[in-house]
């Protein structure tokens, strides 16, 4: 199978300029491993995994002998050792820094608390996520965010259509579904997926008591995706303790499963208390949530939401890039029923982002992002993605632009 370029092995080069140790993290199959096999920058390090039962006994019972080898050292599903850690920390401080590495895993806790610890000083972190569009496409990985973040003039035109929207949005991120040569086979992989990764990655951390309540919870954020979704609803809906649904929520935040926005504040204002989730993948939540065919997003209500968890993907994506992490909020001020989907906070501006499922947009669909503005002077711009083909502006200092080209 060809190997699509990620844009993180940039980002990995750069790195490794002022850091020795390098902790890839990020869900299961978004394609970490295949990276670290595959960048033509990391052709001559020396590969382990601590999958290989030999490897992973060697790790705990002669780490030194694992590692005796002088040269650079990938080692993934590092989190099944993370005693390991002791030693690299050894060979990274007796080489002067010279020696380097870089740790994968999935979004384990463990990978992620333990090397803080004992590599505080030494290790970067950096997140892979799955597919961006533009990524799939093998496009540059400038954003149009990028654009209007530096204020730069955006010229209006047509952008050529270059995917279909519910085909895309139904499959996410994944490469092994992205890269699937049927619908079929996409939901056949999607179910083993869940079934499999997102059961084991949980099963490593915590025992689950009632498997069925978990998945009811997961279906249930998944039915809520872009909704403020309040614990004690889920508990009914799922069976459990608002405890464990409390509990569970932030294991897969912790895993990197499901991501929490908080409410975006400005000077003087007081954010919005009530968190928004989304699946780390539209994919992933589509599934989740019974949504079994591309055809399926066409019914009412469904497709603005899982486009709107898709372009927070694509967000996400871009953000993993940059060297100081942008933030991401939501806006909905507490005494009008309006919502601004997305807030984008980076190097000190901001950025406000709707999304709308339309093919078309007008003047009066700006009317929840010009109040935005008008009350947030720290903003500069915003942009309403849509499913139609042209970059325009709608309104001063508002654009209209496709969800292709985002």
């Amino acid at each position: 199978m060809k190997y699509f370029s990620r844009w993180l092995e940039k980002r990995i080069t750069e790195v490794l300029k002022s850091h020795p140790v390098i902790i890839l993290t990020g869900p299961r199959q978004v394609g970490k491993s295949t990276l670290l096999e595959n960048a033509p920058s990391l052709k001559e390090w020396r590969y382990l995994t601590l999958d290989d039962p030999d490897a992973l006994e060697q790790a705990k019972d002669d780490p030194k002998g694992l590692l005796w080898e002088e040269k650079p050292t990938i080692i993934d599903e590092a989190q099944r050792c993370p005693d390991l850690l002791v030693t690299i920390k050894y060979f990274v401080d007796k080489s002067g820094r010279k020696r380097q590495f870089i740790l994968s895993g999935s979004g384990n806790i463990s990978l992620r608390k333990t090397p803080r610890e004992t590599l505080a000083g030494r290790a970067k972190y950096l997140h892979l996520t799955g597919f961006s569009l533009r990524e799939r496409q093998e496009l540059p990985a400038q954003s149009i965010l990028d654009e209007f973040l530096q204020s730069r003039n955006i010229e209006p035109g047509e952008v050529k259509k270059t995917a279909d929207l519910f085909e895309t949005v139904w499959r996410g991120g994944l490469p092994g579904v992205v890269l699937a040569s049927s619908d079929k086979v996409a939901l056949e992989r999607m179910g083993s997926y869940v079934d499999t990764y997102i059961q084991r990655d949980i099963q490593d951390l915590m025992k689950i008591r009632h498997p069925q309540n978990f998945r009811r919870l997961m279906a249930a954020l998944a039915e809520a995706t872009g909704w403020e979704s309040v614990q004690d609803e889920l508990s009914k809906a799922c069976g459990e303790k608002r405890s464990n649904v409390s509990r569970h929520m932030s294991l897969l935040k912790d895993t990197h499963l499901l991501y929490e926005l908080k409410g975006y504040a400005g000077k003087g204002e007081r954010s919005y208390r009530q968190s928004k989730y989304f699946w780390f993948d539209s994919g992933a939540a589509c599934f989740l949530a019974g949504i079994h065919s591309p055809k399926d997003l066409k019914k009412p209500n469904l497709k603005g939401r899982y486009l709107e968890n898709f372009i927070l993907q694509q967000i996400l994506s871009w953000a993993s890039l940059r060297v100081i992490p942008p933030e991401v909020f939501y806006w909905k001020p507490r005494a009008q029923d309006i919502e601004v989907d997305f807030v984008v906070r980076a190097n000190g501006k901001v950025v406000g982002i709707e999304v709308k499922s339309a093919g078309e947009v007008t003047f009066g669909d700006t009317r929840t992002m010009r109040e935005f503005l008008k009350s947030h002077p720290e903003a500069s711009t915003g942009i309403i993605v849509y499913s139609g083909n042209k970059i325009f502006p709608i309104a001063s200092n508002i654009y209209a632009v496709p969800w292709i080209a985002f």
